[in-house]
């Protein structure tokens, strides 16, 4: 494939502007990671000591005398923001005889945008719920929540103490995937708690959040593949088979433990790549990004939950 000059490629405004603009409900990363945009690829973040913050030292201070001295430490962590991009080809052939509703270069800023979000929601996902030793408390279930005898009620309720003991803050962000919430909310403990006040007898992820104190639940329900194309199709959840809490503020904020950030350097972009000798063009999505866990106590996961 013959490769673009300098001025065969540019930016494109309005395929930037439509990329931007692109809402798919199903990602839910940035509410899990918030983003923060640097104005440096890679960089030093503080994170402070919290055992300094928690020691009680204050003590009387004597007339004329100066007041008990502490201090706090402060540590650094690191992130480095990587260029992720992914592109569509669209020949003159395509576009020239592309029928309405088809805008064939509308239609590949969706589909790359939508591929580049699919991307960053599973690198999130990896770093809250796969792997463990993570987070400060995580454990799995010693029943399956599929089991009527199970226990998922305690199981949550050790989970968010986990996270409370941890930091001194309730968690305000809890996620799961649809194939967990399904099986929790036609678990018996949850479906007695609304079978005789609720006309549907229904249970909704805003009953969690009311009976766990916990502000926002998110039932994840993308799906992804691993499989290339021309191979078998196997879509899998996202959000797998755990249960997550963590403590994120309502907005990046100087001493405030927070579970994870997004480092955004570079914004999304859509550029249009001309190849001449193919008589095409290349729609391009990137972003220059980096999530990162910035406080392993603020947070705590449920395996195998399912």
């Amino acid at each position: 494939m013959a490769m673009p000059t300098v001025r065969d490629v540019h930016v494109d405004a309005v395929l930037t502007n439509i990329s931007i603009g692109y809402k798919n409900p199903n990602y839910i990363a940035d509410q899990i990671f918030p983003t923060v945009t640097v104005n440096k690829k890679s960089d030093y973040f503080f994170t402070f000591d919290k055992g300094s913050w928690l020691r009680d030292e204050v003590a009387p201070r004597a007339p004329g005398t100066r007041a008990r001295l502490m201090d706090y430490t402060v540590t650094t962590g690191s992130y480095n923001c990587i260029t992720y991009a992914i592109a569509k080809e669209i020949s003159d052939e395509v576009r020239a005889n592309a029928d309405s509703p088809l805008r064939p270069d509308v239609d590949a800023a969706d589909f790359v945008t939508d591929a580049l979000l699919r991307a960053h929601e599973l690198r999130v996902a990896n770093l809250t719920t796969a792997g463990s030793g993570k987070w400060v408390y995580s454990t799995t279930p010693s029943t399956a929540w599929t089991s009527d005898v199970s226990d998922p009620w305690g199981d949550i309720d050790s989970l968010i103490n986990g996270v409370v003991a941890s930091i001194g803050q309730l968690p305000t962000v809890m996620v799961m995937s649809w194939d967990v919430w399904r099986n929790l909310r036609q678990h018996p403990d949850f479906l007695d708690r609304v079978k005789y006040t609720r006309p549907t007898g229904r249970v909704e992820p805003s009953d969690l959040s009311s009976w766990f104190g916990i502000p926002k639940v998110l039932i994840g329900t993308q799906l992804y593949t691993p499989s290339r194309e021309g191979e078998t199709t196997s879509a899998s959840f996202i959000w797998g088979d755990q249960v997550w809490v963590g403590y994120v503020p309502p907005s990046p904020a100087l001493m405030t433990p927070a579970a994870g950030y997004t480092f955004e350097w570079s914004k999304r972009q859509v550029s249009r790549f001309r190849l001449d000798p193919e008589h095409s063009d290349l729609i391009e999505a990137s972003h220059s990004v980096d999530a990162r866990i910035s406080a392993s106590d603020a947070g705590g996961v449920l395996y195998g939950c399912v």
